[in-house]
């Protein structure tokens, strides 16, 4: 256990810079590339906390975020971005999405992390914590988009106010997404508590 937990920090490293390169890329690799790989990354994600954390991760969760890497994805198949997309751009349309559907599973992430810490806190303090972590995520994406523009001449970065535009469309995103997050976990919390009650009883 203890080569385990010596090897766990690289190997963590070596995970965070393989997204970093992702992401990087992800936009010029094929569809079906990028569907493999999201759903290779979140399984082995999920088996990872369940063997070493015991932490057991609702598949749903997973789900919508994989559904978030197949909005960028298909943007990019269908050449969707710097194009409108109904009322806004693609790009915004996107980044307001993604941040919709993955912002629940960093809710329910934290909460378990502070749980673990010993840290009991409502769900509002988890989903202010949640947010402020995902919303700085999402200023790291956008740096990896400078990167690409700046040292490997790519297109990503379309106007002087891209990139505030993107954050304030990611913001609004995380908002809704926290919304989303506490009516599914609440939802679920209730639907677990039923079950919970009948096992007490009959083991009492």
């Amino acid at each position: 256990m203890s080569i385990v937990r010596k090897l766990e920090l690289p190997a963590s490293l070596v995970v965070l810079l393989g997204g970093a390169a992702f992401l990087l890329k992800m936009c010029y690799l094929s569809f079906a590339f990028n569907c493999f790989f999201g759903f290779v990354f979140l399984g082995l994600f999920h088996f990872y906390l369940r063997a070493r954390h015991e932490m057991r991760i609702p598949v749903f969760l997973l789900g919508l975020v994989f559904a978030a890497l197949q909005v960028d994805a298909l943007g990019n198949y269908f050449r969707m971005y710097g194009q409108q997309f109904g009322p806004m751009q693609y790009d915004e349309f996107s980044h307001l999405t993604v941040q919709v559907l993955v912002t629940p599973v960093f809710v329910w992430l934290t909460r378990e992390i502070l749980k673990i810490s010993g840290y009991d806190l409502s769900l509002r303090l988890t989903n202010f914590f949640a947010a402020t972590t995902v919303f700085s995520l999402s200023a790291l994406y956008e740096i990896i988009e400078l990167w690409d523009e700046v040292y490997f001449n790519g297109h990503r970065i379309w106007g002087p106010h891209d990139t505030a535009s993107d954050l304030q469309w990611d913001l609004c995103g995380i908002l809704v997404g926290s919304v989303l997050a506490s009516f599914l976990l609440r939802t679920t919390q209730q639907a677990g508590q039923p079950a919970l009650k009948q096992s007490r009883a009959l083991s009492g």
